[in-house]
């Protein structure tokens, strides 16, 4: 059976780069490394996934049959990415290869069979949570970076995600630092509570970039343990990781003896400098939280190697409680000040070896209006002699 279809090359390019966040890379079955192209009421779907992240995009064309073929995603993406005239038309007639033309172009792209590529099941999302797409990317940017990436144990390698009424948060632990993540939505929602992969959230930020999306629907189908996200028409699959989130609540700091308020770009700038020594002393900055008359006080940095020698950074603060010397990993402290937009950011810590909460100062409106809260909780390093 012949099919040809023709599309717009610049639209085929969009989609093709969204459905390949989703190739499946360094694995055993080589058809994961391939994008399905079907048609699908009328429209061309490009799916892809890599078992546990699954891609869909639905894109307009002119198509007088099913290609129903699955091309290898790098091989095709390169080639419709090279080509220069707006139309591509692509021919199949019964081998798992498709024949390109565009221009002066012609080649043949060789795949593989469409019933060797795994399902990407279909869900009706009309009963699923809307929410607003920036909100959404702004919760995932706030909280996932702080997900391990070591994959003994599974579950640190996931944020979880509650919702509650008219309460949604997400919170994320390498076991080394926390960040939580806490908006008020518009919308009532059922008591639920999920563990997505990180790697995975990730991705959908990406997505919702591309897409321009001003809106997404979060499904959380009835049986299996997936999640759908469906923005524009690109639809996301993750598998949820299944396990039980550390109880968070119980190390999260109660009060304070120290508080410092510190301009967070004077801070992330002082950080970004010790750390070029402290890069090569296990990113260890020691810092003193030193109190003044009147409100007033100053945060020192100081960063030592004995490979690459020492930085001493001063900087102005309002600075309450007692006098306070404790060591972070200043690439942790660094990502946790990179999500915060406010003026000023806080650090309240009990001592030395407690952790410490880092937080913007008041809280602020997310970007669709609803009220937002970000902590974010930093353990402390050793410091020699204490």
């Amino acid at each position: 059976m012949t099919c040809k279809v023709t599309v717009q090359k610049n639209t085929f390019a969009e989609s093709l780069a969204i459905v390949g966040r989703a190739v499946g890379s360094h694995t055993h079955l080589p058809i994961l490394s391939n994008v399905l192209l079907r048609k699908d009421e009328g429209q061309l779907r490009l799916s892809a996934t890599d078992l546990t992240l699954g891609v869909t995009v639905w894109m307009d064309a002119h198509m007088d049959g099913d290609p129903g073929l699955t091309l290898p995603a790098k091989t095709l993406t390169d080639v419709v990415n090279s080509l220069a005239d707006p139309e591509v038309v692509f021919s199949v007639n019964g081998k798992p290869e498709a024949a390109l033309k565009c221009g002066t172009y012609k080649g043949v792209v060789k795949g593989v069979e469409a019933s060797e590529f795994p399902s990407i099941p279909e869900f009706d999302v009309s009963s699923g949570i809307p929410l607003d797409a920036n909100a959404f990317k702004k919760m995932i940017q706030n909280v996932a970076f702080a997900a391990s990436v070591d994959d003994s144990r599974p579950v640190l390698t996931g944020v979880l995600m509650n919702m509650d009424g008219k309460s949604a948060s997400m919170v994320a632990t390498d076991g080394f630092r926390l960040a939580i993540y806490k908006v008020e939505l518009p919308v009532t929602l059922g008591k639920k509570q999920l563990i997505i992969p990180a790697s995975v959230l990730k991705e959908v930020v990406r997505i919702l970039g591309a897409t321009k999306a001003n809106k997404t629907t979060l499904f959380l189908p009835a049986t299996g343990s997936q999640v759908v996200l469906r923005c524009e028409n690109v639809q996301i699959v993750s598998q949820l990781i299944d396990g039980k989130f550390p109880d968070y609540q119980a190390i999260l700091p109660k009060g304070y003896k120290t508080r410092a308020v510190v301009n967070t770009n004077d801070l992330l700038k002082a950080c970004k400098q010790a750390s070029i020594i402290a890069r090569e002393g296990s990113n260890v900055v020691r810092f003193h939280l030193q109190p003044g008359p009147d409100q007033t006080g100053k945060v020192k940095l100081l960063a030592e190697s004995d490979e690459t020698g020492t930085s001493e950074i001063e900087i102005g603060a309002t600075v309450e409680g007692q006098e306070l010397e404790i060591a972070f990993n200043v690439k942790f402290l660094q990502d946790g000040l990179e999500t915060i937009s406010t003026k000023n950011v806080v650090i309240e810590a009990n001592a030395h070896n407690t952790p410490a909460a880092i937080r913007p100062t008041g809280r602020a409106a997310s970007p669709s209006g609803e009220e937002e809260d970000y902590l974010y909780v930093l353990m402390p390093m050793h410091i020699d002699g204490k």
